[in-house]
């Protein structure tokens, strides 16, 4: 029979799983925590199953280096400006020599292109703010309790507290099913 993970019992768990997850040392983390390093290992490795901190960091980098390869507003912007050039360009040859249906073809999927890479790079919307919010059900608590109190809690931010009603919702069908 396994035993029961300390780092999971440990009351400061949801702090432990973020620095974690943030890629801070299970050495570190557990000194701050005054727990065993190798407890604290075994659970980045066995309960979050997350790789080890340098994992973690490179996959940052990567994210980080990828955003930042996007073109900025100010690059699509030009973009937009110099196509609208050479469309004006066209059109105005077109109206004199006939019709250039091919090259203003080739113009619309550059901006489309242009579009597609204005959405990836999130320069179509307002930036959002995120919450995350994690419940630990390996306690005995009353998670209606809980879930009370969550949705009490941000009562001004109706967008906010639908997604959460939606995701205990959720939970409570998986845990149904």
């Amino acid at each position: 029979m396994s035993r029961n993970c300390r780092t999971c019992q440990h009351l400061k768990r949801p702090e432990i799983d973020r620095r974690l997850a943030a890629g801070e040392p299970a050495a570190q983390v557990a000194r701050d925590y005054e727990l065993n390093p190798s407890s604290v290992y075994r659970h980045r490795v066995n309960c979050l199953t997350l790789g080890s901190s340098n994992a973690i960091m490179k996959d940052a980098a990567r994210g980080t280096a990828a955003v930042a390869l996007l073109p900025s507003k100010e690059t699509l912007s030009g973009a937009y400006f110099e196509l609208r050039a050479r469309i004006d360009q066209i059109v105005a040859q077109a109206q004199a020599e006939g019709s250039l249906s091919v090259a203003i073809s080739g113009l619309n999927s550059l901006r489309q292109t242009l579009d597609s890479l204005s959405r990836l790079a999130g320069h179509d919307r307002a930036a959002s703010t995120e919450v995350n919010v994690a419940v630990q059900t390996n306690v005995s608590l009353d998670l209606t309790r809980i879930a009370e109190r969550l949705i009490n809690q941000f009562d001004h931010e109706p967008e906010l507290k639908a997604r959460i009603a939606q995701a205990l919702r959720e939970m409570d069908d998986d845990k149904a099913a």
